[in-house]
């Protein structure tokens, strides 16, 4: 890679409207994928400045240069308060320290200089101020952090900021995972910022949010901007056909095998609920064909997908397969039920990354694999072999750990891994997240081959070309509610948009 460019550059700025932050012909490539691409913006003094794309756009990887957290190739950051390092970073998995009181997770974010004594008393009325300036002037400085809700996290998130003496506020997704309530809270905070002098960079996937709290938007699409402006000169239909591209095609994918197997299998949900993330989600699951429940983070479809697999505990409704109630309490009692899960997280939840990939699929199965209750490994090889062929995955490697995979590859072993166990109903959450086109086309084509032969196939996913390419039928949802549900060909992707971005049609 090029040596990095100078981005230290301050720009002249007109005094009756100063640039808090900006950037300009901004680059960066990651191991030869270029993520953004000669990209120019400016936040002004005081705005909320909304920040649109879809995943993938490169809206991260930009407030991340603003932050001075990554460094581009080449390109200028400038701006007042880059020059004096006022810039405050907000990201999705929030930082607070859990065990820690609230006024020490401030004092850990508060700047000046550092010595022998420290100004208690002036760092506490800070803290108290920001607090205040954060709409948390009733909490306790000394409570700890683990007993606040999440909505008073994120706030406290915003207070750090404050404490930092930040001057640009940049919020990453902040309302994700919060209620309505939470959110008019977020927003009303964000405009007294603003008031004040504060800059906020919003990013968002709710576009309903846009029109309520920004002043300004842009748009990102394929590491480029494609529009900026006043909120006021955009309606809702021309974001999503700026997000999507007016040129943008949709995968058209023919539903081979879809409804070829009349083995008669369903999985029958009715009313499922699970308190704070949704409710009275209602769906028939049938083999033969991959339903898909699509929504952004946040909306409750990925909880959907996790109450499915009995990785998280429902609060309410039923779940019937063939008629017979299952009870999925948790993931073995799942498991037990026939049930499978492939975890969008291969490190923590999808694989043993030091294990071969023999352990690794017989982990699941070890029925398949064991003799007078003793593993054979000829046999945990031999079966490693078959399981792997039926991912696509070189039978020749089933003795190496499978940290010396790619990560498409080793998305293929967690699949693998799955099927081992015999699945009557597999659940995909974010089934190709990190995987290269080329391996996610090889990933689809075998979940089809599991429908043909009579899995129940469920997907939870965030991305629209995923949808297309993979499922046969779609479940849309907002806010912890189902909008809408469609056979994937029948509908169109600014339909399907419109549903998961604001709960309506564009």
């Amino acid at each position: 890679m090029a040596e990095a460019k100078s981005l230290t550059s301050r720009e002249p700025t007109a005094a009756a409207d100063p640039v808090a932050l900006g950037v300009r012909e901004l680059s960066k490539s990651f191991g030869g994928v270029a993520v953004l691409k000669s990209v120019s913006l400016e936040l002004r003094s005081g705005e909320v400045h909304a920040l649109l794309g879809e995943n993938g756009a490169g809206k991260s990887t930009l407030v991340k240069v603003m932050a001075g957290v990554v460094t581009a190739d080449s390109g200028k950051v400038y701006g007042t308060a880059h020059a004096d390092g006022d810039v405050f970073m907000v990201f999705q998995e929030l930082s607070v320290v859990p065990q820690m009181s609230v006024l020490d997770n401030l004092v850990l974010a508060s700047r000046g200089r550092r010595g022998p004594v420290v100004p208690f008393r002036r760092l506490r009325r800070r803290a108290q101020e920001c607090l205040a300036r954060a709409g948390l002037g009733d909490v306790d400085l000394s409570r700890p952090v683990e007993g606040l809700a999440l909505a008073q996290r994120q706030l406290l998130e915003i207070a750090r900021g404050l404490m930092a003496d930040a001057r640009v506020l940049i919020l990453d997704e902040p309302t994700a995972t919060l209620s309505d309530v939470e959110i008019a809270k977020v927003h009303d905070v964000a405009r007294s910022l603003c008031a004040a002098g504060t800059s906020v960079v919003y990013i968002t996937h709710r576009l309903g949010e846009v029109f309520e709290v920004a002043d300004r938007v842009t748009v990102m699409r394929g590491g480029r901007v494609v529009a900026s402006g006043e909120v006021g000169e955009f309606d809702m239909p021309t974001l999503i056909t700026e997000m999507l591209g007016a040129e943008h095609e949709q995968v058209h994918r023919p539903r081979t095998g879809a409804g070829a197997v009349e083995s008669g299998r369903l999985l029958q949900v009715r009313e499922l609920s699970m308190a704070g993330k949704f409710a009275m989600f209602s769906a028939a699951f049938t083999a033969g064909e991959i339903t898909a429940v699509f929504g952004q983070i946040g909306s409750g479809a990925d909880d959907v997908a996790r109450v499915l697999a009995g990785m998280n505990r429902r609060t309410g409704g039923a779940i019937e397969l063939d008629g017979q109630p299952l009870r999925l309490g948790n993931r073995s009692v799942a498991q037990r039920e026939g049930v499978s899960y492939i975890s969008p997280d291969r490190v923590n939840e999808g694989v043993f990354l030091d294990a071969t990939v023999a352990v690794n699929v017989s982990s699941g199965a070890l029925r398949h694999v064991t003799r007078h209750r003793m593993i054979s490994r000829a046999r945990e090889r031999e079966f490693a072999r078959t399981m792997a062929g039926r991912v696509a995955l070189d039978p020749a490697r089933v003795d190496e750990p499978v940290h010396a995979f790619s990560g498409g590859n080793q998305q293929k072993v967690a699949i693998a891994r799955a099927l081992a166990a015999d699945p009557t109903v597999l659940i995909l959450d974010e089934p190709t997240r990190g995987v290269d086109i080329g391996a996610r086309s090889e990933i689809y084509r075998r979940i089809r081959v599991l429908t043909e032969r009579g899995v129940i196939v469920v997907a939870y996913s965030s991305d629209i070309v995923e949808i297309r390419e993979l499922a046969d039928r779609v479940i849309t949802m907002y806010r912890g509610a189902q909008v809408g549900s469609h056979v994937v060909s029948d509908v169109d992707d600014a339909h399907l948009m419109a549903e998961i971005l604001h709960g309506g049609t564009s």
